[in-house]
């Protein structure tokens, strides 16, 4: 069949959220799109729930597997794809109803191997609807939103770039040409999925649109904290050899170790405790292999990833860690506020003195006049 976009969409255990995801699909105002359903080993409802929108609707089809992980379910759906763009969509969220209007309109005039997009997220727990400077891709500058663009056009802000598949509208072609996959079986496979793409597109662009909404919730692999989140270091390894072989890892290095730290501190703050030990002996081993030895701090750090980086080598178990990264991050707000506090004093004494200068001056004035006064009587 001949169709212009392939949603893929895996679907495990998600029976509580999945019909607001296919309403939101049955729904675009767009209608030349597939659906590929990859329900992933599902147990709970989810399977029915697809059966029930595939039979009033031939655009929905559905690929049962065991359970091979987000990852896998999604390079399932890479298989089976016909359109001439895909969009992945995580079937907890969903998309405004023009969304594959918009994007199919853009990408029509660009001709794009990947565009990105705008999206919100949606707290499960507050219902709350908010957004980041990730999700607004403010860090992309104007100039580049009105044409295509490639990576050496942001090596700048490489790593602050959204790095999340479900924002993306990719050329079917321009995937099967590098024959790319997930991470097959990895927690944060869309990390390492997004550079190898992304340094390979020729042609990027940008809808400045909110057109998803991404659910947050307490159960996403992002929050889980489990035994999966050790597989961040074969990600960063695997990362940083796309930068080797892109032949730009010595122009953004000192960029990248930033990154490392911030997605180890990210990951090590919701880990579970039984795993902390274990993962801080993890980045001892990896330390020198990732060249943390070799980071150079500027005024980019945040204070909490520096100390986060400092405390590594000192620890020798998670809590000694935690009290050398709440130690280390107060000695640097301190001795910050003290220089801030020191550089307030001397703007204080410096208007000071020229408050006293303008007042002499006045002085002066005042009695020039008054004598000037005087002569003239």
């Amino acid at each position: 069949m001949d169709v212009k976009i392939s949603v893929v969409l895996p679907v495990y255990n998600v029976a509580n959220y999945l019909r607001k995801c296919l309403d939101s699909l049955v729904n675009q105002t767009f209608k030349d799109f597939e659906v590929i359903c990859v329900n992933d080993g599902s147990t709970d409802l989810s399977l029915g729930i697809l059966e029930g929108y595939a039979v009033s609707d031939s655009r929905f089809k559905i690929i049962n597997q065991e359970n091979q992980g987000l990852s896998g379910a999604r390079n399932t759906g890479i298989e089976h794809v016909q359109g001439d763009y895909v969009i992945f969509v995580d079937s907890d969220d969903w998309l405004e109803e023009n969304a594959l209007e918009l994007l199919y309109d853009h990408v029509k005039g660009f001709n794009s191997d990947i565009t990105m997009f705008k999206f919100k997220f949606f707290d499960e727990d507050t219902k709350k609807i908010s957004e980041s400077q990730n999700s607004k891709l403010e860090i992309i500058p104007d100039s580049l939103i009105t044409s295509n663009f490639n990576y050496n056009n942001v090596l700048d802000i490489l790593f602050k770039i959204s790095h999340s598949p479900f924002n993306k509208l990719y050329k079917t072609s321009f995937l099967r040409e590098l024959d790319a996959k997930f991470l097959y079986g990895s927690y944060y496979e869309d990390l390492e999925f997004f550079y190898k793409v992304f340094l390979k597109a020729e042609k990027v662009s940008v809808l400045p649109k909110y057109l998803y909404f991404y659910r947050i919730r307490d159960e996403s692999i992002s929050n889980i904290g489990d035994e999966g989140s050790f597989d961040i270091f074969n990600v960063l390894k695997s990362t940083k050899q796309i930068l080797i072989d892109s032949n730009i890892y010595i122009e953004v290095k000192n960029e990248w170790l930033m990154f490392i730290i911030v997605n180890l501190k990210f990951i090590y703050l919701r880990l579970d405790i039984q795993f902390k030990d274990q993962f801080l002996l993890e980045m001892k081993d990896k330390y020198n292999d990732f060249s943390l030895n070799e980071v150079v701090y500027n005024e980019n750090w945040h204070y909490e990833d520096r100390a986060f980086h400092e405390s590594i080598l000192l620890a020798e178990n998670y809590k000694e860690f935690d009290l050398y990264y709440e130690k280390i991050c107060y000695e640097i707000l301190s001795k910050h506020y003290k220089t801030l506090s020191n550089e307030y004093k001397k703007q204080i004494d410096m208007l000071t003195d020229e408050n006293n200068q303008l007042k002499e001056k006045l002085n002066e004035n005042s009695i020039k006049n008054k004598f000037s006064k005087i002569v003239k009587l």
